[in-house]
């Protein structure tokens, strides 16, 4: 078996990347043949492994155009990438090859989704995002501040003022879609999807299209069993990611002045000064490493994950969850799924303000933090979303994918 993996980026500058990589590494060590194509580097050493054949193809991120034209015009539809794609896919053992696709839209465009048809490669999605259904990508309708329920492509769809960005950026958005149902017409039953969560499952089960299979392998962390952290000790609550209003930041600060309690907020994003300036109890760390976010997840009393949009992974609740800590996390995201309410956590719902006060103040108890941090780390690790567990559930979907390619080659060719 070959495995193809598909990224815009050969570094992390997200939760897909870091998966593509993380899984690019875990495949080689497994004894898997792995391919990784990016579209920009530079690339990390991560992939530096005999099993590993790197391919940049050394295009531009759209959002680094200083002609805007031309990046719409890659944004859309890139065939050159679509021509550099299949030129690494062609001598490569069809039958025995899976392509793996985890992003495709800062520059590679989706045109890549139709080159393993051609040769007759099936082909799998890792739905980090709903880029393959939803031209904004989120399925969230940024001005209003609110999760989509319109069809995407549908005429309320392409007419809804739903972009964070301008009216124009929607309509790029909307002729990269037509793309990528183009695209998907193509690959038709060859290409599969994978989601990374259940509760993402439940979202995209209507907005992908039947002919697609679909399978379950939830993202991996990398994180070694350790002591849980003694939260009871802790004083402050933090908030990890990138700092936009649909990740709920606005309305968290606000709660922090409230309740008094302190709050931390790790990440960088458009909002970083904003909540800065608006001063009360709270902290603002910018960006930093992974070795430096688990050395405030062990000062850190609760963690909140406050999402307003259909968040479908949502790692870092993951995290806290097995260094002991435990989560309050939005209804309508992912993290949703792993919080027992009232056991290792609350969930709330993401525009309730007094619901996620009482929620932060009944943490501010030590026995209720102490008692919910014990069982979070407790369920973490007696089913723990390890690498061995991602790269043997990833191998499942391979082989069930090829099993399922061969067998319908088998029936054309009767």
């Amino acid at each position: 078996m070959r495995v193809v993996l598909i990224c815009d980026p050969g570094y992390v500058d997200g939760g897909a990347p870091k998966v593509a990589i993380f899984s690019a590494r875990g495949l080689a060590e497994a004894g898997v043949d792995v391919s990784f194509v990016c579209a920009m580097g530079p690339i990390v050493a991560e992939l530096s492994h005999p099993r590993i054949a790197l391919h940049c193809l050394n295009f531009e991120s759209v959002w680094k155009h200083s002609n805007p034209l031309m990046a719409a015009a890659q944004g859309i539809w890139n065939g050159r990438a679509k021509a550099a794609l299949e030129e690494i896919l062609a001598p490569l053992r069809h039958e025995e090859t899976v392509v793996h696709f985890h992003q495709w839209t800062k520059a590679l465009s989706p045109s890549v989704l139709m080159a393993p048809a051609k040769f007759g490669m099936p082909s799998v999605v890792s739905l980090h995002d709903y880029f393959l259904a939803c031209p904004n990508g989120a399925y969230y309708r940024f001005p209003a501040g609110v999760p989509c329920s319109k069809k995407p492509m549908s005429a309320g769809c392409i007419a809804a003022k739903c972009d964070s960005r301008s009216r124009l950026h929607k309509m790029v958005r909307v002729a990269r879609q037509i793309g990528t149902v183009r695209a998907l017409r193509r690959a038709a039953s060859s290409l599969s999807v994978i989601n990374v969560s259940s509760f993402a499952e439940s979202i995209t089960e209507p907005l992908i299209p039947k002919e697609h299979r679909r399978y379950l392998v939830r993202s991996p962390i990398e994180i070694a069993r350790q002591p849980p952290v003694a939260v009871k000790d802790n004083s402050e609550f933090i908030f990890v990611g990138r700092m936009t209003a649909e990740k709920g930041v606005r309305q968290l600060a606000d709660a922090a002045r409230r309740t008094g309690l302190p709050l931390t907020f790790v990440g960088d994003g458009p909002l970083l000064e904003e909540i800065q300036a608006a001063g009360g109890p709270i902290k603002c760390v910018g960006w930093v490493d992974a070795r430096t976010v688990s050395e405030f997840m062990n000062r850190a009393r609760a963690l909140i994950f406050p999402s307003t949009w259909y968040e479908p992974g949502g790692l870092v609740a993951l995290e806290a969850l097995a260094h002991g800590i435990p989560v309050i996390a939005s209804r309508v995201t992912a993290p949703s799924d792993l919080v027992v309410d009232g056991k290792n956590g609350f969930v709330i719902d993401p525009n309730d303000a007094a619901m996620l006060d009482m929620r932060m103040q009944a943490l501010a108890d030590n026995a209720t933090a102490e008692r919910m941090g014990r069982d979070a780390f407790d369920r973490y690790w007696a089913k723990p979303q390890t690498e061995e567990a991602h790269i043997s559930a990833l191998l499942e979907v391979y082989q069930a994918i090829l099993r399922e390619h061969r067998r319908a080659s088998m029936a054309s060719a009767a």
